[in-house]
């Protein structure tokens, strides 16, 4: 299991636009994606309701919990997504 932590960064939150990329890109891994917030609730990151409702705003800090046989080159597409602040 990869774990790993990222901070908000956008003035919107993660709104629907990353949530939905998030989503497109995290579908076709087979591991399990968790995206958790600080307070525990977590969500399924192939979920677009599950990350909607955790409601994430600008400057939280989130833990990305992958498990599975792909979870490196899943991992990789989530830095990948909080880098490029998902193409905003």
């Amino acid at each position: 299991m990869l774990s790993k932590e990222f901070t908000i960064n956008s003035q919107y939150g993660f709104h629907l636009r990353p949530a939905q990329v998030m989503v497109e890109k995290m579908t076709p891994f087979e591991s399990e994606v968790k995206m958790k917030k600080e307070d525990g609730t977590e969500a399924d990151a192939k979920s677009l309701l599950g990350l909607m409702s955790l409601g994430l705003n600008d400057g939280q800090t989130v833990r990305i919990d992958i498990n599975g046989n792909d979870e490196l080159e899943a991992m990789e597409v989530v830095e990948e997504l909080f880098r490029t602040n998902f193409g905003e």
